[in-house]
């Protein structure tokens, strides 16, 4: 099987800040993200985590904000793109508004 990383965007172009939940909240907000893992099994490598705003350079010496608005990743198997795809129909990012899912394969160097 192949490896692919699916990356979560904000596609609103504005980074939101993060929440502060009690552990309710965040037993409530995970428990989606729980059926979907139960759901790919074994196809589920990393279930990831979220991402703080980054910062970006082109020259390793000069930083600004990221304009690319990363805010997770999860780490999937599948035997083609297609296929790793599928495990993302009905994903629980669908439920953030402005929220989009890129699947790439992580390709063997």
């Amino acid at each position: 099987m192949k490896k692919f990383i699916a990356l979560y965007y904000n596609t609103s172009g504005v980074h939101q800040e993060q929440m502060d939940l009690t552990d309710d909240q965040k037993e409530q907000m995970m428990a989606p993200w729980g059926a979907w893992a139960q759901r790919c099994g074994s196809q589920l490598l990393d279930m990831g985590a979220p991402f703080a705003p980054a910062s970006a350079s082109t020259n390793g010496t000069s930083w600004n904000p990221s304009q690319h608005l990363v805010t997770g990743f999860s780490i999937v198997q599948a035997n083609s793109l297609s296929e790793a795809e599928k495990l993302f129909v009905g994903h629980p990012i669908y439920d953030y508004p402005d929220h989009a899912v890129e699947i790439s394969e992580c390709v063997e160097m």
